[in-house]
């Protein structure tokens, strides 16, 4: 018997699903609401790529970002990345930089690639295993509710009856006892 066949199981997995479902929608109506009541942001292409830190400089102006030189193969790029991040960079470090999809003058343009982040950033990825896992609960559902098979019928023969067969009268003799009692019973009184 499945985990999934006990409702109680299906009921809180159904409930962590939808709550997750729900978080990243919110997730992402919050983006778009930014996205929209910002004038000086602008989208840009979502991308990872290794890179070599060069420098790391401090941005007197934010207090959210840090300005992070780099070496990308033969090309520098100079990065905006969030205070803690680069402050855990240091000369000829070698890592793994997610360009956010959408950039402006408040908000990071690039942070360290880590699950949390990437969920984060990019949260519609948790939305196709959610769909994949809510349809699973569904067929769990449905065969838990499915009508059980017929129970397999099997005929047992009692023994009392065939040892009874066994030691009854020959039908000759039956026949003549059922004739003498039918005689009996149409004589008068």
């Amino acid at each position: 018997m499945s985990v999934l066949a006990r409702p109680a199981v299906r009921f809180t997995a159904l409930v962590g699903l939808w709550g997750l479902v729900g978080a990243v929608l919110w997730i992402m109506l919050v983006q778009v609401f930014l996205l929209a009541m910002n004038p000086f942001c602008h989208l840009q292409r979502p991308s990872t790529a290794r890179v070599m830190v060069k420098s790391v400089d401090r941005d007197p102006d934010s207090h959210i970002t840090d300005y992070v030189s780099v070496k990308q193969g033969e090309d520098e790029r100079v990065l905006r990345m969030l205070k803690a991040e680069a402050a855990d960079l240091h000369e000829y470090d070698e890592v793994w930089i997610l360009n956010a999809w959408y950039s402006d003058g408040l908000r990071p343009t690039q942070y360290l690639l880590t699950p949390p982040r990437l969920l984060f950033e990019y949260p519609i990825m948790l939305l196709l295993p959610a769909a994949w896992a809510l349809w699973r609960l569904r067929k769990a559902r449905q065969v838990a509710e499915a009508a059980p098979p017929p129970p397999i019928r099997r005929t047992f023969t009692d023994d009392f009856h065939l040892r009874a067969q066994r030691f009854a009268r020959p039908e000759a003799t039956a026949a003549k006892e059922t004739a003498e009692n039918s005689d009996h019973t149409t004589e008068p009184p």
